[in-house]
């Protein structure tokens, strides 16, 4: 728990965040239905669009590899799964991880006993609202599907797409004034009352603005027990190398057995014996 110094650059903090901030989104969407529902339905454009669920920071493990955590998880009326990520750096926007993300959202919903032809996947859609144009072309909004080249380009029906949001345009549109209202600080200068109302509560209401210090408390002890298990890594990697054995790795780490032997198999070296 931080002193009421650390609390007090947490509170200033705090006043400064914007949605484009994603940690401040995460936040600002936890259970967030008014919110989540007025993004949808103005990036969909589908005014009827009705969220049936939210979840933030939902993780999917994956046993062959990297995992992956959603900064919001949305499901609709319809069943219709989204994935919203709100990006300020390029490097984390790129198709590849629209891609991975959507096969992600694919593995939580094939469970055993599914059956191709009999049963069928939700639609998926995975969002990203960038702070940078990052496909470059000027637009403010893109919508990426799979097509057959063959069939002049049809679209394949696989209800699946990737849709970036260029948070650089805040033009006169619903859109627009959306994305004006990811870059504000102050719930006053926002168009949209729903996210203008929601922002108070954070920065100006006690309650709210104690909830945010202690989502960001949580966020950075999770930091720091992320620092270690990565020094914790390099160390059991080293001491496999040397050819010290998994006991004593596991003494000197606090890790158990079965959590080294995991770890050095999604590494592929020959773990000691």
């Amino acid at each position: 728990m931080a002193d009421d110094k650390d609390r007090a650059k947490l509170i200033e903090t705090i006043q400064h965040f914007r949605l484009i901030d994603d940690t401040y989104f995460n936040n600002f969407m936890d259970d967030n239905f008014s919110g989540m529902q007025l993004f949808l339905r103005i990036i969909m454009e589908d005014p009827k669009l009705e969220v049936l669920r939210i979840q933030t920071q939902r993780e999917v493990s994956n046993i062959y590899g990297r995992s992956v955590r959603f900064d919001v998880f949305v499901r609709d009326a319809t069943g219709a799964e989204y994935d919203i990520e709100v990006q300020r750096s390029d490097a984390w926007a790129t198709p590849e991880r629209a891609r991975f993300n959507s096969s992600m959202m694919d593995t939580m919903t094939v469970k055993k006993g599914f059956e191709w032809g009999k049963d069928h996947l939700p639609s998926a859609h995975v969002i990203f609202i960038t702070e940078h144009d990052v496909l470059k072309g000027g637009k403010p909004i893109y919508h990426s599907y799979r097509t057959i080249a063959e069939l002049e380009h049809q679209r394949l029906e696989d209800h699946a797409d990737v849709i970036y949001v260029n948070a650089e345009i805040q033009d006169d549109t619903a859109l627009g004034r959306l994305m004006h209202d990811m870059f504000c600080e102050n719930p006053d200068d926002m168009y949209y009352a729903e996210l203008a109302e929601r922002s108070r509560y954070f920065k100006t209401n006690e309650h709210g603005v104690m909830k945010m210090c202690e989502a960001m408390e949580k966020l950075m002890e999770e930091d720091r027990a992320e620092t270690r298990r990565k020094e914790h890594q390099k160390i059991i990697l080293n001491l496999v190398k040397k050819g010290m054995g998994l006991q004593f790795i596991a003494d000197v780490t606090g890790w158990t057995l079965e959590q080294i032997q995991s770890f050095l198999r999604s590494q592929n070296p020959q773990p000691a014996q």
